[in-house]
């Protein structure tokens, strides 16, 4: 290596599985907020912030989420068509008792 220039690592950290529970707390909060800062979501979720952004990109590239920007320039999540027919079908029966855990 020259002088003057170090090595950046390409690292990037990524889910090993997924936990389908942490999945529908997420998508439940989404689905009853409508839409959420990803520091909200962690918190309802009772997430730690690095696991939430994980699944929200994850939740991101198979189209269950979208992010946009509100008025005031923070980036929002919220529940794309494909989310919200995903949660009707799996999640919509039973979410009572996964809600009162969130709140």
């Amino acid at each position: 290596m020259r002088e003057g220039k170090t090595k950046i690592s390409a690292y990037k950290k990524e889910l090993t599985r997924i936990d389908w529970r942490i999945v529908k707390r997420i998508m439940i909060s989404l689905y009853h907020h409508n839409k959420m800062k990803k520091t909200h979501i962690a918190t309802k979720c009772s997430l730690g912030y690095d696991k939430c952004r994980l699944y929200l990109e994850w939740m991101d590239t198979i189209d269950l989420i979208k992010k946009e920007f509100d008025e005031d320039g923070f980036e929002i999540v919220l529940l794309t068509e494909r989310g919200r027919s995903l949660y009707r079908k799996k999640f919509n029966g039973n979410e009572i008792p996964v809600l009162e855990s969130l709140y």
